[in-house]
């Protein structure tokens, strides 16, 4: 507690010179910085022994403080607080009075496996008042991981320049903002200054420079240097980068910077300047969140170094506002369920079409989601899809103005299950949630070949949707329940199948490890009820914060079919895709 006490004081020493003018939107014209550098620096370094010691507690925050981890609002405490067992004891430090932020990069141990790690910290008052974290795990996706034992931080990120050799914040922030120009549609136009010996590390690992013997499996591997592989038009993938910087330090020459890299793959295969042909490395939409430090020494771009991983197709930073959808009342009048099945065939008709979305029957305002994240209609698999399912399965319920389309799709000829939810305004589409699930992401998964198919159960077999409603939220119920128990109501033939995947007999999962994960199973809807064929629908969020000691905080959206027969649940038919931990629903 004494060193916490001597860094806030050193916090609160006002530094001797005034920021700025006053601006439009500013309360003042002296702005004067009340926690240096060196104040900063060691709010960062508090916050990373807290972080090893998984202890937010020991940490000065504000009552508000917000904490983030890959672009998602979660509860202090939570997320890779749960689940850091090691930190770096050096990693790259950076800092800006003038905006009150800090930025470290480096690795962390999580339930004893590496992870590359940025975190970026907002001070105010002395307090911390802002935490925000990229956390790269590795997984099956194509990302860098470099070998973190070997992991150095160019120690010319932290040494002062000459005054001859810097430039002015403003020249700075065009310098470091002209690379994400360059690398959005990259085409060989290079917009940035480098220097010649420019060197990039991206998730530990080099990806400017081969590795002693060549190869790399990464851009270093096919160019060498920034530039050269810019002129190639190598990144010719980003579709559109998101971004902006929050710290700026002339005397080091350090910017860092936030953003994401929207990868549409509108196409799968690609030129470089020299004629060579590329393919993506996937095949579907998909965005990168990173930080990323520029060394700009003498106008030029020296050093780069970066942590990304890969988020949900246009995801938003938290800290730039929230997203807000347009919702719909169902109105079973004026669409009945045939309506609502004729709305949800459509859209789905109109998908491996490029250019039908216009001659839809739009509402005025409307939603629009993949995977969580809201879009705009006419990207992401707008642009992908090439194909969908000839049968697939449809649940349409005019109670609820919504259809639920489940199926096999592909992108680029890539089959992937689709679970899409759309949304009735009146006669008009007025939503669609669409859950997209891709091999990439590993068991449990089968591809598709078709949809499920469900018979029309016997009249005198039947159950009422009440009591289908009563038996979904038991099953719901048992599944957190954490003492082993199925419920009531489970016919001795349930069968669970997860993505295609046949995964248990429903009773025995009950007290399996799969679900001992999950912490909550929360914003629960009932999507769509059809008693003819005794099937009725969910879409709902599981949390995994992974705190049993191994692998690492997930959130899986999922769409659960539940089919009854004579009061017994005899099929669960469920839909996921992993989400960052603690994601909500585009609602």
């Amino acid at each position: 507690m004494r060193a916490i006490t001597r860094l806030l004081a050193g916090c609160l020493v006002l530094a001797a010179t005034p920021l700025a003018a006053q601006a439009p939107g500013e309360d003042s014209a002296v702005r004067v910085p009340a926690c240096d550098r060196a104040c900063l620096i060691g709010l960062l370094q508090a916050h990373m022994k807290a972080l090893e010691a998984r202890d937010p507690s020991k940490l000065p925050l504000a009552a508000n403080v917000r904490v983030a981890e890959n672009n998602v609002f979660i509860p202090v405490g939570e997320g890779l607080w749960d689940t850091v067992t090691g930190v770096d004891a050096v990693g790259l430090e950076t800092a800006d009075p003038s905006t009150g932020n800090a930025a470290w990069f480096g690795s962390v141990k999580e339930n004893g496996v590496p992870a590359i790690l940025a975190v970026r910290i907002h001070v105010t008052d002395g307090k911390i008042d802002e935490i925000e974290s990229v956390v790269h795990r590795k997984t099956s996706l194509p990302a860098p991981f470099g070998d973190v034992s070997k992991m150095v931080h160019d120690p010319e990120f932290n040494q002062v320049l000459p005054p001859e050799q810097r430039r002015s914040r403003e020249r700075m922030h065009a310098i470091a903002d002209s690379y994400f120009d360059t690398v959005e549609v990259n085409d060989g136009q290079v917009f940035a200054p480098f220097s010649d010996d420019c060197g990039r590390l991206e998730n530990g690992i080099s990806t400017t420079a081969p590795p002693p013997g060549g190869g790399g499996g990464n851009a270093a591997a096919i160019a060498s240097g920034c530039r050269a592989q810019f002129e190639l038009g190598l990144y010719r993938i980003n579709k559109r980068i998101r971004r902006d910087f929050f710290i700026i330090d002339e005397e080091r020459g350090v910017a860092v910077g936030r953003g994401f890299f929207d990868h549409a793959n509108e196409w799968d295969r690609y030129l470089l300047t020299n004629g060579r042909e590329m393919k993506t490395a996937l095949k579907w939409p998909n965005s990168i969140t990173l930080l990323e430090a520029f060394r700009i020494k003498d106008a030029e771009i020296q050093r780069i170094e970066a942590v990304f991983t890969y988020v949900p197709y246009f995801m938003q930073n938290p800290f730039w506002g929230p997203a807000v959808a347009p919702s719909h009342q169902p109105d079973p009048a004026a669409c009945d369920t045939a309506c609502v099945a004729a709305n949800t065939n459509a859209v789905m008709q109109a998908y491996p079409v490029r250019g039908q979305w216009q001659q839809l029957p739009w509402a005025d305002k409307v939603a629009y989601a993949e995977n969580s994240v809201g879009i705009r209609v006419n990207e992401g698999i707008w642009q992908g899809i090439t194909a969908i399912d000839a049968k697939p399965l449809v649940v349409a319920d005019a109670q609820t103005g919504k259809g639920v389309w489940i199926g096999r799709i592909e992108e680029h000829g890539q089959p992937s299950w689709a679970a899409i939810t759309v949304t009735s305004a009146g006669r008009q589409i007025g939503g669609i949630d669409a859950l997209i699930r891709r091999k990439e992401y590993g068991t449990p998964y089968v591809e598709p070949v078709t949809a499920p198919t469900f018979a029309v159960v016997p009249q005198g077999k039947r159950t009422s949707r009440a009591a289908m409603i009563s038996g979904a939220e038991a099953f719901q119920t048992a599944m957190t329940a954490k003492d082993g128990k199925a419920p009531a109501g489970l016919a001795d033939s349930c069968r669970w199948v997860v993505n295609g995947q046949d995964v248990a007999a429903c009773g025995s999962a009950f007290g399996s490890a799969p679900l001992a994960a999950i912490s909550q199973i929360r914003d629960k809807e009932l999507l769509a009820a059809d008693e003819s064929r005794g099937l009725i629908a969910y879409r709902m969020f599981e949390d995994l914060p992974a705190s049993a000691g191994s692998g690492y905080p997930l959130t899986y959206q999922v769409v659960v079919l539940l089919r009854f027969v004579d009061g017994k649940i005899e099929r669960v038919e469920a839909f996921t895709s992993e989400l960052p931990y603690g994601m909500k629903p585009h609602d």
